[in-house]
């Protein structure tokens, strides 16, 4: 008994691990059940046993990682003063996130599909963390009055478009190293949206 369950476990990581890599290269569309379990060398009732289907695979995967990032921002928030440590921190997170798992990146952050509709009213995502770290800098005067989302869209359009590039092969080794210079643009490119509302 103790085997099988622990074989399951086995062939749901197998298959989570390849169906992470190819949604973040493919889109969610551009994949079938059957490349998922041939990818993760499983066959597709050992993958169906798990989830109902791709869809319900892709919601788990992609709802797990984004609400936990969105925990781990939210930490972030209550341990670090003020707007510049704040945003450092989470530009941090975000580059070791990419660093530590470049697939899950990609899918949880730039592939397109239609799985952010499905997140329900009430759940913090890491847009909200992100635009209340904003929020939060206009509300104690840190920073000049801005949109609290054109500020968390100026913030990680920085960290995406630096990972677009990399993953395009413009830019070479980790992205951790660069974290302190992406949180400084991405500070400036708040400033600059206070400054231009004024």
């Amino acid at each position: 008994m103790r085997l099988v369950g622990v074989r399951a476990v086995g062939v749901r990581a197998k298959v989570e691990r390849a169906a992470v890599e190819l949604f973040a290269t493919h889109g969610v569309e551009g994949v079938s059940i059957g490349e998922i379990a041939a990818a993760a060398g499983v066959s597709q009732g050992a993958l169906y046993r798990h989830y109902r289907g791709k869809e319900d695979l892709a919601w788990n995967l992609f709802s797990t990682a984004y609400l936990r990032t969105a925990v781990e921002l939210a930490e972030i928030r209550g341990r670090q003063p003020g707007f510049g440590a704040r945003v450092g921190a989470m530009v941090g997170h975000f580059c070791a996130l990419y660093d530590r798992d470049p697939a899950l990146f990609r899918f949880m952050l730039i592939a397109q599909h239609n799985l952010l509709p499905r997140v329900r009213p009430g759940q913090r995502t890491p847009v909200d963390e992100v635009a209340e770290t904003v929020g939060d800098a206009v509300r104690t005067g840190e920073i000049a009055a801005v949109d609290p989302f054109a500020g968390a869209a100026a913030i990680l359009g920085v960290i995406l478009q630096t990972a677009v590039f990399h993953i395009y092969g413009r830019l070479e080794g980790a992205l951790s190293p660069r974290a302190p210079t992406l949180a400084r643009a991405a500070i400036a490119a708040v400033e600059a949206l206070g400054r231009a509302a004024t």
